[in-house]
């Protein structure tokens, strides 16, 4: 039995919905406002929503990426007014999984619920589950990725995986692999950014021994050594232009031929590959076949940046720091709640993996700390948490945006390359004034600089004062204000 929402102004249609659902012997609810319906919604406990799109307090369309990111992930029906064609199109490309036209009659509804509960239905019973793998969250968005690599697994056909630096594509494509029929047989990785140009024919498809001036002997490609297992091909992007066409015909027939060699020789692996690059535009820019691009794009799982996992990020790193505690053959350090919730202020530009190298630096620097605190992160990741605390508090955070005409565009710290991220202005939230905001943003630098200094001369007082160009006694004031002694020193 499946549980139906209604969001819909409309009492009539609600009604009708409901009683369409019962008739069918599935539980319905419905609710004539946005916020009502996004309350039940909450509750994770509905299997399909009808959402309209025009309603008393606000728009449905926009209620869309919530709904995807609940825990239930829930099918969404859009109810639309006749003729909107475009509403209908946005609808769809939000990831919406079908939409009604205003007005419809009974049997319209009633085919959109029955097909819409029998795809929820079997979709539930065929839902692959992803065994060993030691991929880290619990977040709507990997579990997601998670869901697409266990149905590639239990395929035969390629895979490509798209993300920024750091994301995890080999972690996933080992997941493919050992999930897969071909576990027993190898996972061969290509790295296609660091081969030489002039080596990647040979490195890939082997070479007879004297096929070129070092070629003593003969040797297998990687092609050959993946063999009833798997192909891993990093960057994929980078792979030079003029070896996509014999790379193409391999992934086309299964055979390949070695360098100097005449004989045609056949390889069974299976192709997962990786790129943080828009294959799309060097396609435009000529610099990538689409051909070989369509043979890629078999199945594609594209990974979200640690930024959009926020709510993994304490879970990552109380893998990490255990495990290098494991590995150091070292007692498990504690970790403060501050210090988790400090992590989660920044962008982490370089995603999991700079994550992962900022808390090594924090274990092998810090080995005989009691506990983990935020004083122990880098600066730049503690002026993060700082600059949040100081803005004006609201119920959201955004990205911060530059007016173009009629778009908007995410602004970049042209320094780093970070984005930065504001709070949006609420309506309830007064603006301060610009002493206001500087006075505590000065407090907060301040107390920032005071912290690392006391760290960096190991509580020596003297060489602190002569470090910050002030006298001992305006150090100790400095102290007292902030309570930095306490915390710091006498600890």
């Amino acid at each position: 039995m499946a549980n139906v929402l209604v969001i819909d102004d409309d009492p009539f249609i609600g009604e009708l919905l409901v009683d369409i659902a019962k008739e069918l012997n599935h539980n319905g609810e419905n609710a004539l406002t946005l916020k009502e319906g996004m309350a039940l919604a909450r509750e994770e406990r509905f299997d399909v929503v009808f959402l309209d799109v025009v309603l008393p307090d606000g728009n449905g369309l926009n209620a869309l990426p919530e709904l995807q990111q609940l825990g239930n992930c829930p099918e969404v029906v859009i109810i639309t007014g006749k003729g909107d064609s475009k509403g209908a199109e946005l609808a769809i490309n939000s990831g919406a999984w079908d939409y009604i036209a205003k007005p419809a009659s009974v049997e319209d509804y009633l085919l959109h619920m029955q097909r819409v509960l029998q795809y929820r239905t079997e979709k539930q019973a065929s839902r692959p589950k992803l065994g060993h793998h030691n991929i880290v969250g619990r977040s709507t968005s990997i579990i997601r990725c998670l869901d697409q690599a266990a149905k590639a697994a239990e395929s035969h056909v390629g895979v490509l995986l798209l993300g920024e630096t750091g994301t995890g594509k080999e972690l996933f494509a080992r997941a493919v692999h050992d999930n897969s029929s071909r576990r027993t047989g190898q996972f061969v990785i290509v790295d296609c950014a660091s081969i030489p140009e002039n080596l990647v024919e040979s490195i890939l498809f082997g070479h007879e021994r004297g096929a070129f001036t070092s070629a003593d002997k003969s040797q297998k490609g990687l092609i050959s050594k993946a063999d009833g297992g798997t192909l891993f091909l990093d960057e994929v992007g980078e792979l030079p232009l003029q070896l996509q066409k014999s790379f193409l015909r391999v992934l086309q027939e299964r055979t390949y031929r070695p360098v100097g060699s005449q004989e045609e020789l056949e390889s069974d692996f299976r192709l997962v590959a990786a790129t943080n690059r828009d294959l799309e535009a060097l396609v435009q820019a000529g610099r990538f076949r689409q051909d070989l691009l369509y043979r890629l794009q078999a199945f594609t799982i594209e990974l979200p940046p640690l930024r959009q996992r926020g709510d993994d990020i304490s879970s990552l790193a109380r893998y990490y720091l255990n495990k290098l505690a494991v590995d150091f053959g070292a007692s498990p350090i504690a970790i403060s709640e501050e210090f988790l919730n400090t992590l989660k202020f920044y962008s982490w530009p370089g995603n999991v993996r700079e994550l992962f190298n900022v808390l090594e630096q924090v274990f092998t620097a810090n080995t005989a700390a009691g506990e983990f605190l935020p004083i122990h992160l880098p600066v730049k990741v503690r002026v993060a948490a700082a600059q949040a605390t100081v803005l004006p508090s609201t119920e959201s955070r955004n990205t911060l945006t530059v007016i173009q005409g009629n778009k908007f565009k995410k602004n970049k710290n042209i320094n780093h390359g970070q984005e930065i991220y504001v709070p949006t202005r609420s309506n309830t939230t007064p603006f301060p004034q610009l002493k206001d905001y500087r006075d505590q943003a000065l407090e907060q630098a301040e107390k920032l600089y005071l912290e690392s200094l006391i760290m960096h001369c190991r509580a020596n007082m003297n060489e602190a004062a002569k470090t910050a160009g002030i006298s001992v006694s305006r150090l100790y004031a400095l102290l007292k204000k902030y309570d930095i002694r306490k915390k710091f020193i006498l600890d």
